[in-house]
């Protein structure tokens, strides 16, 4: 399979309403256990979600069907299977998801990525909402905060704050920020 060059970086929003079942028929089987184990339902719809969306963004940016796509979340620390996704190709793109309460993104990068949502009204008291998300997306793209560009993002919804962080190299380049229905709808 061919290298995948994106012309920027892709940010995919998800709403909490589009965590319909048949998603996880596009799931590993070890993503499947993930959501067995979480006991809230709105954790389970979450979970499902950002699963099925990072699939969805990697088959759509690798021509593959999102149950064929090899995620590994395999952490560096533990070997338990929920690390950040990583696209098991050689030249694939990179991967950063997060969620929070009604909101699933998931960004792709060529090089190293972080995003974060975050609900405003779940941070903590007295905590700037921006400055939590920004500092989220810098770790979550593995990178410092001198070495990161971090740029504040649109969510689809009010209330919200969000942030990607990439590459201060990256300067000036093109974010698109997409709907994903159209990805996770059969």
């Amino acid at each position: 399979m061919p290298a995948v060059t994106l012309r920027g970086s892709e940010v995919w929003w998800a709403r909490l309403a589009l965590a319909d079942i048949a998603l996880v028929r596009t799931l590993s089987p070890v993503e499947r256990a993930r959501l067995d184990a979480l006991a809230r339902p709105a954790d389970r719809a979450r979970s499902l979600l950002a699963a099925a969306l990072v699939r969805a963004v990697a088959g759509r940016l690798l021509d593959l069907p999102p149950g064929d796509v090899p995620v590994e979340r395999t952490c560096p620390d533990c070997g338990r299977p929920h690390g950040r996704p990583r696209l098991d190709l050689p030249g694939a793109p990179q991967l950063s998801v997060s969620h929070s309460g009604l909101l699933v993104v998931v960004a792709a990068h060529d090089g190293p990525v972080g995003v974060d949502v975050q609900r405003i009204a779940d941070v903590p008291a007295g905590t700037d909402a921006g400055a939590w998300v920004r500092d989220e997306a810098v770790v979550k793209a593995g990178l410092v905060a001198g070495a990161a560009q971090v740029l504040g993002l649109s969510p689809p919804l009010p209330g919200y704050a969000s942030a990607l962080a990439l590459p201060r190299a990256y300067a000036g380049g093109r974010v698109a920020q997409h709907d994903a229905a159209a990805l996770l709808t059969p």
